[in-house]
């Protein structure tokens, strides 16, 4: 506390975000948006004027994880904000004392910028702020990438998924907005840039920039040395898109294509729009046009529905695939989603049992990428550093972790290394050619 006569101190705040990629983009706006309106942040572990706790309701999971935190934050703060998707009518217990809550959807910066403006005593922002964009967002904390966000909404409606009802149809993000933001992210030091939305290849679904034109936009900003997309539906693959993504060099060679499920009979049930078929013709795609490309997925077990011959159909597909990464997660029912009514639902112990049985296979696959990389020279983008051992941890062009000894400095740096050796859980490293 400041003494008689000081000046006061100025008003904290803490930004707590769950989830997704979108959600972390988001959450560095609500942080830069309470900044603009004299807050700064609070040191780690210390109590705050102000929490926001941006939230995810994806799954059920995840919902009653945001609403845990939430719970522990309000005894932290003086006064809690809750934002994202558990901030959504109906999904947050009573039981979270949040002095305003932002849903999801289009307008909530200008829903925040109100909520922040309605406290008392009010945090005034400047104009720039109640606008729809809002001013660019110029720094990524203090991480090494940053999440460019381009897209928000879906319209896919896949049988499992609440996100389209609590985000709301696609929206893309205007391209002047893209590249105001990418310059000054690239300006702050954020050599890696992930282009980041709720379903990104739907870019260009309402009137706006395709993908395509986004991601030429985003290449062309100096800076920028490496370009990542978060994920792609299959159908998504255009052949505009794959010959721009080959030509450009700045364009990581990962892609990260949600499967969910090896079974065509599983995939109807889910309303995927995709079949197991095109899924492969989607990968023979993308490998004929890239470089050695590292294809890293979703899947999801014990969907209502699913036999022991559609689960083993979706291991033996990863195998074919051979998944660089494979994410595996038990399927859990999302009230509010036709999946939650679905029969016959499959029994929780079998769930778990598939679900190792595949993260087994997920291990197996993620070390065989791993040992195909040892001799070969990556570029690692170093996103932090032991003392301890004085190895930098980071992640290669293709995402695959690797650490390797360098000198203190800041985080951010490309580094060309030669792959050495190999393990379950990434690559080492040396610098070197």
């Amino acid at each position: 506390m400041s003494g008689p006569g000081e000046p006061a101190a100025p008003a904290t705040y803490r930004v707590e975000v769950l989830g997704c990629k979108v959600n972390q983009a988001e959450a560095r706006r609500i942080a830069a948006m309470l900044e603009a309106a004299g807050l700064v942040a609070a040191a780690p572990g210390a109590a705050a004027d102000i929490g926001v706790v941006h939230t995810c309701a994806v799954t059920r999971a995840a919902a009653a994880k945001s609403a845990r935190r939430a719970r522990r934050t309000a005894g932290e703060v003086r006064r809690l904000i809750v934002t994202g998707c558990a901030g959504a009518e109906g999904l947050l217990p009573g039981s979270v004392p949040a002095s305003a809550v932002v849903p999801p959807g289009a307008g909530w910066p200008r829903a925040l910028a109100a909520a922040l403006e309605a406290l008392s005593p009010p945090l005034p922002l400047p104009d720039a702020w109640r606008e729809a964009e809002g001013p660019p967002v110029e720094r990524f904390g203090g991480q090494a990438r940053a999440f460019l966000k381009v897209q928000d909404g879906c319209d896919r409606q896949c049988t499992y998924c609440i996100v389209p009802s609590l985000r709301g149809p696609p929206r893309d993000r205007p391209l002047p907005a893209v590249r105001a933001e990418a310059r000054a992210l690239a300006a702050a030091g954020h050599a890696e840039l992930v282009v980041c939305g709720v379903s990104v290849g739907r870019c260009g679904s309402n009137g706006g920039a395709p993908l395509v034109e986004v991601l030429r936009t985003v290449a062309r900003v100096p800076g920028v040395r490496r370009i990542r997309l978060s994920s792609l539906h299959p159908a998504e693959l255009d052949d505009g898109l794959l010959a721009f993504w080959a030509a450009c060099p700045r364009m990581a060679p990962q892609l990260h294509l949600p499967l969910q499920s090896g079974s065509d009979a599983v995939l109807h049930r889910m309303g995927r729009g995709t079949t197991v078929a095109r899924f492969r013709a989607a990968v023979a795609r993308v490998r004929a046009r890239l470089d050695r490309p590292a294809i890293t997925t979703d899947v999801m077990v014990g969907f209502p529905g699913e036999t022991g011959d559609d689960f083993a159909r979706t291991v033996a597909f990863c195998r074919e695939i051979g998944f660089a990464r494979l994410h595996v997660f038990p399927f859990s029912p999302r009230p509010g989603t036709p999946a939650a009514g679905l029969r016959p639902q499959v029994d929780r112990e079998t769930v778990r049992r598939r679900a190792r049985e595949l993260g087994a296979v997920a291990a197996g696959l993620a070390l065989d990428a791993h040992r195909a990389a040892v001799g070969t020279v990556v570029e690692a983008l170093g996103e932090t550093r032991d003392p301890a051992t004085a190895l930098w941890s980071g992640y290669t062009e293709r995402y695959l972790p690797i650490a390797y000894p360098g000198p203190p400095g800041p985080a951010g740096r490309l580094v060309r290394l030669r792959v050495t050796s190999a393990g379950p859980r990434g690559l080492r490293g040396r610098r070197g050619s």
